[in-house]
């Protein structure tokens, strides 16, 4: 308890304008406008105790603090009426916080997570080539259902700035560690909005079995349905899915994979589906696995980012998702840096 105390202080005391609550949360800092109030308390002044901390959430001038994670936030929260549906299309607004990520060609290359105004959970895999030529030709697009009408729709899109990769970790060829974030050049606003909000990250308290232990999550894309040579992006899709540990994973994929090569024994995967034709497919790279109920008590939490897999909803044989819980310490580091 006291490491950890010590991590989120150290975190806290270092970075001006970015940074980590004493209850573990991150606070952003934005232009006015960007975020919505959250109702809560403004911890600039007192914390629920009553103590008074003066300068806890520093802003530089012209930016104020933005709660786009924890309790004081909308996290999670769809933001439209959205009725459980069977798996399937899904309902405008029923993923509020789903990017859809588009090339410099203007083609759609896979998906991401909001999880701050100005930041985008993604797959490294997808947009590994953009850090390599020029990041702002990767354009973040917020509020897509339907691509087919994106133009119609008006939603809100925005140019990356920087790409953010667990470098020290990430292999390319075995797809381990596979995560990334997209910085973006403006952020996102989260105001009076319908179709876009972000997604919560895994409690402080969670690890790495947390979601190992089966549990029924949704996993939503615009990738192909079957895996053939049909065009993407699709309307956007949802799937519930069971998850499971590892050593299950690797059993179903008995004769087909090198599991001692592409599955991380470390705990930095997990997996979910293993039943006939409920999968996420080609394309779907960088989309969330999400958890939860929704409501205020049970929020959406984005525990998996779709890696690969072996053909699609084939029964016994499961996606691999990048365990988000482990990387939880590493997310707050990146995105509590200073944005100039």
């Amino acid at each position: 308890m006291s490491h950890l105390f010590a991590i989120v202080l150290s975190l806290f005391s270092l970075v001006r304008g970015q940074g980590v609550l004493p209850n573990g949360d991150p606070f952003f800092c934005v232009p006015p406008g960007i975020c919505p109030y959250s109702g809560g308390i403004d911890p600039r002044i007192m914390t629920p105790t009553g103590t008074n901390i003066p300068g806890v959430v520093t802003c530089p001038a012209g930016l104020v603090p933005c709660y786009a994670q924890g309790s004081m936030s909308n996290c999670g929260l769809r933001l439209v009426r959205t009725p459980v549906v069977t798996d399937g299309d899904a309902p405008f607004g029923a993923f509020p916080w789903q990017a859809f990520l588009v090339g410099g060609d203007g083609n759609y290359i896979g998906s991401g997570s909001l999880i701050s105004p100005y930041h985008i959970l993604t797959a490294s895999h997808k947009v590994l080539l953009y850090n390599l030529t020029n990041p702002s030709q990767l354009t973040v697009i917020m509020g897509v259902n339907d691509p087919a009408r994106i133009n119609a729709s008006n939603p809100t899109s925005r140019a990356a700035q920087i790409f953010i990769f667990n470098e020290t970790t990430y292999n390319n060829s075995t797809l381990k560690n596979d995560i990334a974030i997209v910085r973006l050049a403006r952020p996102i606003s989260l105001i009076g909005q319908t179709s876009v909000n972000t997604i919560c990250l895994p409690q402080a308290s969670s690890n790495a079995t947390t979601y190992m232990r089966p549990q029924r999550c949704l996993v939503s894309g615009w990738g192909q349905i079957q895996p053939n040579n049909m065009a993407v992006p699709t309307k956007l899709k949802q799937v519930t899915l069971s998850t499971t540990d590892i050593n299950t994973c690797a059993r179903g994929f008995a004769g087909t994979v090198n599991t001692a090569v592409y599955l991380d024994q470390t705990g930095g995967q997990l997996c979910a589906g293993g039943e006939a034709q409920k999968d996420a497919c080609f394309q779907d790279g960088g989309a969330p696995l999400t958890c939860g109920a929704g409501t205020t008590a049970s929020r959406y939490t984005v525990a998996g980012i779709v890696i690969w897999g072996k053909s699609c909803g084939q029964p016994g044989m499961f996606g691999v998702y990048t365990n988000v819980p482990v990387y939880r310490r590493w997310i707050l580091r990146v995105i509590t840096q200073r944005i100039a």
